[in-house]
């Protein structure tokens, strides 16, 4: 018998399937919700395309507008303005010459080809002998070597506040008497019109026409800069004080008035060049701490007669004494180990030399041109001696161990041999091989 009544079975699969048809209406409208906008704002998925998107671009713009920038940065351009020649990298210009090589006075803008000065170039005022005065404007950060090498009539110059960099820049300056500095400057000062770094640890440069004849390094000062007082030819003694530990490079080149030094006892290396050309100095006290003399340290120091080095020497290097014509006695330390060549060449009135024993090399011509030389006494620890080392002077004498390598230098040289044993002395002629 069939009713017309609904079983509660049909009831729930109807229930059921009008719950699914809901579901997956309410589905498929929230998934084309996502793609639309709600009160004009995007759904949270395309707001993070969007969002990277944008993040994209402007990485890219950044890129290329470093790179827009370094091009513009490289770019240089040379030219002429007003009394100077100039040139101009990105943002920035160097001062690279004056037009006026005869001008008496030089004003350096703050501005040329409208860009900041920052440099004054290599060699760029070189050579102006009329220029008696220079300013410089703030703004300037480096000064290049030999900027003003050659001006002989330049008499002061201030540095300005902003200067970071000063290289070698007043070579054959020798009307230079004071050198200033601006107030601020964090890299420089000026002690009575000389140059230090800011800390004073560092003498930078003692100006070649001070008037004094004598100065005292101040308390503090640690190092000597290379070349800092050359040329200063109206110093006749320089007093250091113990805190200096460090000379550079040619200190006293052509301190041609300089007659006594007595270097303080921490310095343990004398510099090339340190003295070259010093034809006053007479009297040189080493310091205690010694280790080793450079090349060309003393070349031409014609009025010295005597040195005597303290223990703890290893080294005299090239040409050291060369041509100290009045040299007439040395010292050597039991310390010593090297004797460069042409040490003491040219040492015209050294006429007797006895080396330590530890001694192992004595380099070529070291005592070449030593024309009075008649006695050398070579201790058997030598394992090297160059060539030419001795002058072959007919009264020279070399005096050493019985089957030493003296004895061997002597006979291929021929230069007359004494055998030196336990205070015994057996002369022989050497044999020329």
């Amino acid at each position: 018998m069939q009713t017309n009544e609904p079983s509660a079975f049909n009831e729930t699969a109807a229930d059921a399937a009008a719950t699914v048809d809901s579901a997956e209406t309410d589905k498929a409208a929230e998934t084309a919700a996502d793609s639309v906008a709600v009160d004009g704002a995007p759904r949270p998925k395309n707001r993070r395309r969007l969002i990277f998107l944008l993040v994209f671009l402007l990485a890219l713009l950044a890129v290329l507008g470093e790179e827009a920038a370094r091009r513009a940065a490289s770019v240089r351009t040379t030219g002429e303005e007003g009394a100077f020649a100039y040139e101009t990298v990105g943002f920035s210009a160097t001062i690279t010459g004056l037009l006026d090589k005869n001008a008496t006075e030089a004003v350096v803008p703050e501005k040329i080809g409208g860009r900041s000065v920052t440099k004054i170039g290599a060699a760029a005022f070189a050579d102006c002998a009329s220029l008696t005065k220079i300013e410089l404007p703030q703004g300037v950060r480096e000064i290049g070597s030999n900027a003003f090498a050659g001006c002989s009539a330049l008499t002061t110059i201030t540095l300005p506040a902003s200067l970071e960099t000063l290289r070698a820049a007043f070579d054959g300056c020798s009307a230079l008497a004071e050198i200033a500095v601006a107030p601020g400057n964090k890299n420089y000062r000026s002690v009575d019109g000389v140059l230090f770094s800011a800390d004073g640890k560092t003498l930078l440069l003692y100006p070649t026409a001070k008037a004094a004849t004598e100065y005292a390094v101040p308390d503090g000062t640690e190092r000597i800069a290379s070349s800092a007082f050359r040329d200063c030819a109206s110093l006749t003694a320089i007093a250091f004080p113990a805190s200096v530990r460090e000379f550079g490079g040619e200190t006293f080149f052509g301190c041609v008035a300089l007659r006594t030094v007595a270097l303080p006892d921490g310095v343990e290396t004398i510099p090339a060049s340190a003295f070259l050309g010093c034809s006053a100095l007479s009297e040189v006290k080493f310091p205690k701490q010694l280790k080793a003399i450079a090349p060309h340290a003393f070349i031409g120091c014609e009025s010295l007669t005597s040195v005597a080095f303290p223990d703890g020497l290893t080294l005299i290097g090239d040409d050291a004494f060369e041509d100290c014509v009045s040299l007439e006695s040395v010292a050597f330390p039991s310390s010593l180990k090297v004797v460069e060549p042409g040490a003491f060449g040219g040492c015209v009135k050294l006429s007797s030399v006895v080396f330590p024993n530890g001694l192992k090399t004595l380099g070529d011509e070291a005592f070449a041109g030593c024309d009075s030389l008649s006695s050398v006494e070579i201790p058997a620890s030598v394992e090297e001696i160059g060539r030419r080392s001795f002058p072959r002077n007919a009264d020279l004498v070399i005096r050493g161990a019985a089957g030493s390598y003296a004895e061997e230098y002597a006979r291929e040289n021929g230069i007359r041999f004494e055998v030196v044993d336990g205070g015994e002395k057996k002369a022989e002629e050497a044999e020329t091989e």
